[in-house]
């Protein structure tokens, strides 16, 4: 495959950044400060790495006004650095390129729908009535199983599962290990204390422009679909139990669980290792930091934070968290009885 080059007069006017240098340096890749050389673009946008940038050997980097004295070639000028890196850096990443065509050892149905366009990796699997649309990449043992559909240009990695008449819009990457449409946990106790499962008859609607991180898995719904909505970005290891609603451009940082029937709201910014249990809604626009365990509904999009305490028996842990809640007010009185007593002394 040619290499992709391009120069910075381009690159400028691209992505509306402001040029300062020579328009007709070429550019072919991106790489880190430390790493670049003549044909790289790298970026600066955290103080941290100032150091780097006087030293850098790139043909250009990507930063902000107040950078430009220590730059030491060329530069594109823009308010957000990174978030112009990641655009260009889409320019020239050709990853998820693919040659079309079927390997001999896939399995396709006849009943499916598989155009042309599409790449169908060794040991994959497409089931009955599966529609695929135009330029779809299935990796090598995926399985995309009966009535489920996956829009056009959509990237499906090696060893991903699709079950249970999933629906994947356009332009998904869903990487190696995700399984979609899995059953949800739905049991009923019995009068002997044994479990009687509950059928899950639902699927999972994904809208466009998802991408589900390695290992991710979200489970089909019990009578309805479970739904994670346009734009939305998922890390590696989350779980989605059924019947959840994930609202448009959220994003989810990798071990978070969730619990069925929780609706999440349009971008949210969910951090690592956060728990939220069932039946809950969080608001639009809601940030909730690392190991965070949301056990209510949140109605007012903010910012919110909590951590586990080590386990403790029930009855314990409501009474310190009682009492937690109330620090703050409990210090004001402190500090109001120490003034009183102190002013006491002093007569």
């Amino acid at each position: 495959m040619p290499e992709i080059t391009i120069n910075l007069e381009e690159l400028a006017s691209r992505y509306g950044c402001k040029l300062n240098g020579d328009p007709k340096v070429l550019i072919s890749k991106v790489s880190s400060l430390e790493d670049a050389n003549s044909s790289s673009i790298s970026f600066l946008s955290n103080d941290k790495y100032k150091s780097l940038l006087e030293d850098t050997n790139a043909g250009a980097v990507i930063l902000r006004s107040k950078d430009l004295d220590n730059c030491p070639t060329a530069a594109l000028i823009a308010d957000d650095p990174y978030l112009v890196f990641a655009r260009i850096a889409s320019y020239f990443d050709k990853a998820r390129d693919f040659e079309m065509g079927c390997h001999h050892s896939a399995i396709i149905e006849d009943s499916s729908e598989v155009p042309a366009s599409c790449s169908i990796q060794g040991g994959a699997y497409i089931g009955k009535h599966v529609k695929l649309g135009e330029s779809v990449f299935v990796g090598a043992n995926a399985v995309v199983t009966s009535d489920s559909s996956i829009g056009d240009n959509s990237w499906i990695g090696p060893g991903v599962m699709i079950l249970n008449q999933s629906s994947i819009g356009l332009r998904a990457i869903i990487h190696s290990g995700a399984v979609i449409g899995a059953d949800g946990f739905g049991f009923s106790e019995d009068e002997a204390s044994q479990w009687v499962k509950v059928p899950q008859t639902g699927s999972v609607r994904i809208g466009n422009d998802v991408e589900i991180g390695a290992n991710t898995t979200i489970d089909r719904g019990t009578m309805k679909n479970t739904q994670i909505r346009d734009g939305v970005k998922l890390d590696n290891l989350i779980q989605i139990a059924h019947n959840v609603v994930i609202g448009e451009h959220t994003a989810i940082a990798a071990s978070t669980s969730i619990a069925g029937s929780s609706v999440i709201g349009k971008y949210c910014k969910i951090s690592g290792q956060v728990g939220i249990t069932g039946h809950v809604k969080i608001a639009d626009h809601t940030t909730l930091t690392a190991r965070t365990a949301v056990m209510k509904s949140i109605k007012e999009s903010g910012m919110y934070s909590s951590n586990l305490f080590p386990h403790q028996a029930v009855s314990i842990w409501q009474k310190n968290v009682a009492i937690f809640r109330s620090l703050s007010k409990l210090k004001s009185i402190i500090s109001s009885l120490q003034i009183k007593e102190d002013n006491e002394s002093d007569t």
